[in-house]
């Protein structure tokens, strides 16, 4: 098992070296970094609740975070518990692209 999602982690899946990922989405965090900033600087503020972007804004102890979609990444899409994993071929993933 690894994190971040990078190609060679997707790679690893395929070749049997590892058995899954967690797709943390590095150009989303960028896009919604920058989104945040440039609405700070417009006064614009936000509250705890779902987003028009999939993801889930939650109170943490010193601020606000945006929990942004890191699906769990495995050779096929298959079910684990109520949770529904993506393949790593999928093009969806940031290291697909």
């Amino acid at each position: 098992m690894s994190n971040d999602g990078i190609k060679q982690e997707l790679s690893g899946i395929a070749s049997g070296d590892i058995d899954a990922t967690v797709s943390q989405p590095a150009d989303t965090y960028a896009y919604y970094g920058l989104y945040y900033a440039k609405a700070a600087l417009a006064g614009r503020t936000f509250k705890p609740g779902p987003t028009d972007h999939g993801s889930t804004i939650i109170q943490l102890p010193n601020g606000l975070e945006d929990q942004l979609p890191a699906p769990l990444v495995t050779l096929t899409p298959q079910k684990i518990g109520s949770y529904q994993t993506i393949a790593s071929t999928d093009k969806s993933l940031w290291a697909n692209q």
